[in-house]
């Protein structure tokens, strides 16, 4: 059997996990939901997520565990500084070492969004490339950065959050990420139709195929301002790829294609030459997937 590692995403709302092999395919995968309590809760739901993984592949034998979380987050020794808005007890403690004393593996840890884009570049059926770009459009705006093969992280671990560049739209200076989430897209929808009831951006995009005006006039919007800010990236880093990942990857509509449409409006020509655009193609495992990977790999590199 080829070698294995126990793989976790963790999630504002839930926890995503399986046993992942070297070369990415998935052996076993479960979801539970992520507890809204302390950081304790979580991190014994970490646990009790690897005992099943365990228990359920009794004839494997997992080298490691790989964690990818919100915030920021030290890949070298698994601390976690802060910054996760989606656990707000989600700061200051070593994640990594609690990990691995309590499930008796080396356990090895990074940013959620930087390993969902390592499981697509490195998995994802978009095709083999050096740099690209990959961004994940969820309840806000998440995304990795590579270069020359590499996972660019920043000086301090704290690069890649590429939904908070500043951005001035209808008055308001704020983020990007302020106005082109999903988030943000509902909440702007709920507000031209005087709507209080919970949606989902699914919901949003089915009233938009039905020929809903209000709601094909909000995703026009966002593909615009999604196109806007890739176009940006475009120019500043000169990818071969741009993979778009998140929920609006798997809709059936031309969304990706209205947003490379609007990101071929802002970019330079001469850095779009041989450009692609693309939606991800590992769904919600793409998380895990990067995890699993990035443990084997660190875990290879500590060998003696």
């Amino acid at each position: 059997m080829n070698p294995t590692a126990i793989a976790i995403d963790l999630g504002g709302t839930a926890i995503k996990y399986g046993l992942v092999d070297i070369n990415g395919q998935v052996l076993w995968e479960g979801i539970v939901p992520t507890p809204l309590g302390a950081k304790e809760e979580i991190i014994n739901e970490l646990l009790r997520c690897a005992d099943r993984v365990k228990a359920a592949n009794p004839q494997a034998s997992p080298l490691c565990i790989g964690i990818g979380t919100p915030g920021l987050v030290d890949y070298t020794t698994g601390y976690i500084s802060g910054a996760a808005t989606q656990l707000p007890s989600w700061e200051n403690f070593p994640l990594g070492a609690i990990i691995s004393r309590e499930a008796h593996l080396p356990a090895y840890v990074d940013n959620d969004a930087n390993l969902m884009g390592l499981g697509e570049f490195v998995f994802g059926k978009t095709g083999a490339c050096r740099n690209a770009i990959f961004i994940t459009v969820g309840t806000g705006i998440g995304g990795a950065i590579f270069i020359n093969g590499e996972l660019y992280r920043g000086s301090k671990n704290a690069g890649g959050e590429l939904g908070c560049i500043p951005f001035f739209y209808e008055g308001r200076q704020v983020y990007w990420e302020d106005f082109v989430s999903m988030k943000a897209m509902i909440g702007r929808y709920k507000n031209k139709k005087n709507e209080t009831e919970n949606l989902s951006a699914w919901q949003i995009f089915e009233r938009a195929t039905a020929g809903e005006p209000e709601a094909q006039a909000i995703i026009a919007e966002n593909a615009q301002l999604l196109g806007y800010g890739i176009g940006g990236y475009i120019n500043v880093f000169n990818p071969d790829k741009v993979i778009i990942g998140g929920g609006v990857s798997d809709t059936e509509t031309d969304y990706i294609e209205r947003v490379k449409e609007a990101a071929f409006v802002y970019a330079l020509p001469d850095c779009c030459l041989g450009l692609e655009i693309v939606a991800a193609s590992l769904g919600n495992k793409a998380g895990f997937i990067g995890a699993g990977f990035f443990a084997l790999s660190m875990h290879e590199k500590a060998a003696p």
